[in-house]
């Protein structure tokens, strides 16, 4: 919590200052008659005055009383400063923040900047239009009042050169999020999302501004409105590219969490909803497989082509246990006879060998995303059980993702991964406790037979302590 500045030449809260002024009495002439008794000083109490709240900036650094007329002061005509009122509280709601914006943030008249093509009252319009409450008129004073108007621009140019940023701009992804931003401007529900996605990283950076708390849940509810309405109506050749737009952030925003704590895992809770973060990635392959027909005019085609790997088959259906991993195979019982039909585990299994075969790099990372996208509804309902076989193929798939280094997943990652370490390593399966090894040391969790072992290693090798 951000602690208010005591002043230094004011009173302490609580008491009442009383200042005493010395009162001179009139000195009598000078004459050549012999001086008398000094002077007798006589203190008089002042009257407090009131505190000047909403002074004007120039006069709040000096410290002085500011009369408050507007637009300049006294002091500041009288001086020839400039008067600027911004950081007083406004004393009204005002529909534009783009003069007070603009103080704050003068790198927004920069020449690479987002705005740099049009006017930033025209992008503030241009907001408050796509925002506003379907149910407000233009000239709503609810409107004007509501969280968009306050953090929108600031949440949008947060989103442009810093969101991105932490999320390799110069990736193909970090592209892609450039050309959402342009065509946000044109879809009120993808308007909600970015900004969303923008003012959640923004309550990460500054977890104590409520603000953006307040910003963060109306945007994120708007745009799930917004989604649930356009899919239910049909996804189009229109509208495919907001909505693909707008499911992949709304992917970011239910991975994204705050703070490292495996306790708060869906592997410890009996909760269905704790396990929506990955339930959800299946959003995008039902946009897919309905928009089939239209994809290849999507602006997003050349990026879904480039992470689809042609020497990966993703559709590797193959039953029984060929080609897979020998205890893989034994922890996830698949034997001869099983087939993705009658074993959960198998298609889950098929896929993550595949991706087991690429070079683990920050280069593969995107190639890893379409596992949790193809994840079918009775492997979750595994996982919601808590089956072993299902836990380590997800803490696995997890440990290739911890190359991943964006903001919105490295924490879930980690803390999921740890969760599931926690879950397991009481197990008395070697197998299933070998296969962990990989997922504990991918997310820095030490297992508790490893420890063990390492302490039977020191005591017969006292050279290795």
């Amino acid at each position: 919590m951000r602690h208010r500045q005591l002043d230094s030449s004011g009173p302490m809260q609580g008491h009442r200052s009383v200042f005493r002024v010395p009162n001179y009495k009139p000195q009598p002439t000078v004459s050549d008659e012999p001086c008398e008794d000094p002077v007798e000083r006589v203190y008089h109490s002042r009257r407090t005055h009131r505190k000047s709240r909403a002074g004007c900036a120039a006069c709040k650094q000096r410290r002085v009383k500011c009369d408050e007329t507007k637009p300049d002061c006294l002091r500041c005509q009288k001086h020839g400063v400039e008067c600027n009122y911004s950081a007083a509280p406004p004393s009204r709601p005002t529909r534009h923040i783009v003069n007070r914006f603009l103080e704050s943030r003068p790198s927004l008249l920069s020449v690479d900047s987002l705005a740099s093509s049009m006017s930033l009252l025209v992008v503030a319009e241009k907001l408050d239009e796509l925002l506003r409450p379907e149910t407000s008129s233009p000239s709503s004073s609810e409107s004007s009042a509501s969280p968009p108007s306050r953090r929108a621009l600031e949440a949008l140019h947060h989103f442009h050169r810093v969101t991105i940023e932490s999320g390799q701009a110069n990736s193909e992804l970090g592209v892609m999020m450039g050309k959402v931003t342009r065509l946000a401007f044109e879809s009120p529900l993808l308007m909600h999302s970015l900004i969303g996605v923008a003012t959640s990283h923004l309550c990460g950076v500054l977890p104590n501004n409520s603000s953006y708390r307040v910003a963060e849940s109306y945007h994120w509810q708007q745009a799930i409105q917004k989604y649930t309405k356009e899919v239910s109506s049909g996804p189009t050749a229109e509208n495919m590219d907001p909505l693909y737009s707008a499911c992949i952030l709304i992917t970011i925003h239910s991975f994204a969490i705050e703070e490292f704590n495996p306790r708060s895992s869906f592997v410890f809770s009996d909760d269905p909803a704790d396990l929506n973060w990955l339930r959800l990635q299946g959003g995008l392959r039902y946009l897919l497989e309905r928009t089939r027909m239209w994809m290849p005019d999507s602006m997003w085609w050349a990026y879904f082509m480039h992470a689809h790997d042609e020497n990966l088959n993703y559709e590797d259906d193959r039953p029984g246990r060929v080609d897979l991993d020998p205890d893989f195979a034994d922890l996830c019982h698949v034997d001869e006879g099983s087939t993705v039909g009658n074993n959960a585990y198998l298609w889950p299994l098929r896929m993550l060998t595949n991706l087991l075969a690429l070079e683990r790099t920050k280069r593969n990372h995107q190639k890893y995303y379409n596992w949790m996208g193809r994840l079918e509804p009775e492997y979750y309902d595994c996982l919601l059980r808590k089956e072993p076989p299902a836990l380590m193929l997800l803490a696995w798939w997890l440990a290739l993702m911890a190359v991943v280094e964006e903001w919105w997943i490295e924490t879930r990652i980690r803390s999921e991964c740890t969760a599931i370490c926690m879950k397991l390593e009481d197990s008395r399966d070697p197998v299933l406790l070998r296969l962990l090894e990989f997922p504990a040391e991918s997310c820095g969790y030490l297992l508790r037979h490893v420890q063990e072992r390492n302490v039977v290693e020191m005591l017969e090798n006292p050279l290795l302590a």
